[in-house]
């Protein structure tokens, strides 16, 4: 595989310490899985999820060694996706408090300029004051800063194809945010999934998890006696997305982050991972809820099977 980002072609991040790892094997023994024994995979990434950077957390050093434990690994990624969340928090802030958390990524990236990242937004990274004549209200500046035509994207890669979807957006009385697909992003997505041949893997990317059971655990949620999950911690739409990837065989795995937590499940032979967080506990030395700060590590296959790690790493030298 040719262009693999590694520690090896990034010479300019070499000597910055070394880092101790728990790798979390996940969904090893799920249908669909790769045999790791009889293939090589097509394709490998990182997913960077909930980053919730801003100055003086200890965030920047955070996420640099999150980066450099992946460019240390001897097996290279492809590329990095960036799963949401990746400024402390946007909305409530003025532009000043804003720009300072942005600010800070931008050094991150600096950085590391040869890395490939794609872009996922989280409600986190959505910035409440933007002037309403904006094509994208509230989503603009995140858009910006990751040069994104449009909140939600297509792309492919070594023989998968890859869907980013926008899972945030405002409930019916205008209030912030419950977590579904809008109605343009529907007709989208339904138009996109119709136009990807049959025999080629789909690889869904979102914030929010589609369906999961992390958002059921995540606080107490069954106080009343009935399990009450918010509607902002996992699709509202989940049972009509659902119902759309039954008709494409060719959607095999779904990703996301916004919970902090970490699992695998598969119903109707799709995958759906949630991958914890960068972060953490908000970068609190703590676990949160007994899961420490780590990323998602993804090998694709050419049969249109997968693996699933989820990663920690030291986030303090």
């Amino acid at each position: 595989m040719k262009n693999k980002i590694s520690r090896r072609n990034l010479l300019h991040v070499l000597g910055l310490g070394a880092f101790s790892t728990s790798m979390l094997p996940l969904s090893c023994a799920a249908p669909n899985q790769a045999d790791e024994k009889k293939q090589s995979p097509v394709l490998r990434f990182a997913y960077l999820t909930d980053m919730h950077i801003k100055p003086g957390l200890g965030a920047e050093e955070g996420v640099k060694n999150c980066i450099n434990h992946i460019l240390s690994k001897e097996e290279p990624v492809d590329f990095f996706v960036n799963g949401g969340d990746l400024i402390m928090d946007a909305l409530d802030k003025n532009e000043e408090e804003t720009e300072a958390q942005w600010a800070v990524w931008r050094e991150i990236r600096a950085t590391f300029p040869e890395l490939k990242f794609y872009h996922c937004i989280g409600n986190h990274d959505v910035w409440g004051r933007t002037p309403q004549e904006e094509k994208f209200p509230g989503k603009a500046w995140v858009m910006k800063e990751h040069g994104m035509d449009s909140p939600y994207y297509s792309f492919e890669s070594n023989g998968w194809h890859f869907i980013v979807l926008d899972s945030t957006h405002q409930k019916e009385d205008g209030s912030w945010y419950t977590a579904k697909l809008d109605m343009a992003q529907r007709e989208w997505l339904e138009d996109t999934l119709k136009k990807i041949p049959s025999d080629k893997p789909i690889f869904i990317i979102s914030h929010i998890p589609i369906l999961g059971a992390t958002p059921f655990l995540d606080g107490d949620n069954a106080k009343t006696g009935n399990w009450i999950v918010p509607g902002a911690w996992m699709h509202t739409d989940a049972k009509s997305l659902i119902n759309l990837f039954f008709q494409h065989k060719n959607v095999k795995a779904c990703i996301s982050g916004h919970i902090h937590l970490v699992e695998s499940l598969v119903y109707q032979n799709v995958h759906y991972h949630c991958s914890g967080a960068v972060s953490g506990n908000w970068w609190d030395d703590a676990p949160y809820e007994q899961t420490n700060k780590g990323y998602g590590l993804i090998e694709l296959f050419e049969d249109g099977s997968h693996n699933f790690k989820y990663v920690e790493y030291a986030s303090a030298i």
